[in-house]
C-alpha cells in the first residue's frame, strides 16, 4: 500500500521482490485515492549512479528550452506552431558546434517528430552519449538540418 509519508520506499510484490519506488499518493477525503511508483527498471541506473559517483549521468544537448505553441509561434512570428524553441544555448555545448542558436525551433531529432520540450528531452534521455543525432530545425522562415553528438551533462556544481 501507499500511504502519505512513504514516499521512496520500495514497492514490493508477493514474492518480496522490490519491482518499484513509490512517489505520491493523491487521496480525497473518504476514498482511498490512487498510489503512484516509479518502475524500478526506471530508477536502478539511477541508483546505481547517484552510489557510484554522486550524480545522474544523462546525454546533453546544452539547451534552454520553452514549448512552441500557437500563441509563443504569434507573438514571436515563428514559422512554426509547435516544437522545441532555444531560449538559452551553453558555449561550447553539442548544440553550439552544431551551428544551433538561441531562437532556433527543433522540430526533429534523430528522425523523432518534437511537438514540444517533453518530446525533445525524452528524444535526449533515449539517446546513448557519444551518438551522432541528426536535429531538423526553423531558423526564421528556414528549415535546416544539422547533426549533433551528444556528451555527458555536466556534473552539478
Amino acid at each position: 500500500a501507499i500511504n502519505p509519508g512513504n514516499s521512496g520506499g520500495p514497492l514490493v510484490n508477493m514474492a518480496g521482490e522490490v519491482i518499484g519506488i513509490t512517489s505520491i499518493k493523491i487521496a480525497t477525503v473518504g476514498v482511498e485515492g490512487m498510489g503512484y511508483a516509479i518502475s524500478i527498471n526506471t530508477a536502478l541506473p539511477i541508483i546505481e549512479d547517484l552510489v557510484a559517483i554522486g550524480y545522474v549521468i544523462r546525454p546533453w544537448l546544452g539547451v534552454g528550452l520553452w514549448t512552441v505553441d500557437e500563441g509563443l509561434a504569434s507573438r514571436y512570428g515563428l514559422a512554426v506552431n509547435q516544437g522545441a524553441l532555444i531560449t538559452e544555448l551553453v558555449a561550447n555545448s553539442p548544440a553550439d558546434k552544431a551551428g544551433l542558436e538561441q531562437g532556433d525551433v527543433i522540430v526533429s531529432f534523430d528522425d523523432k517528430e518534437i511537438t514540444d520540450i517533453d518530446d525533445l528531452i525524452q528524444a535526449i534521455r533515449a539517446t546513448q552519449i557519444g551518438h551522432e543525432v541528426e536535429i531538423t530545425y526553423w531558423r526564421g522562415e528556414t528549415k535546416y538540418t544539422t547533426y549533433a553528438t551528444l556528451i555527458e551533462s555536466p556534473p552539478p556544481s
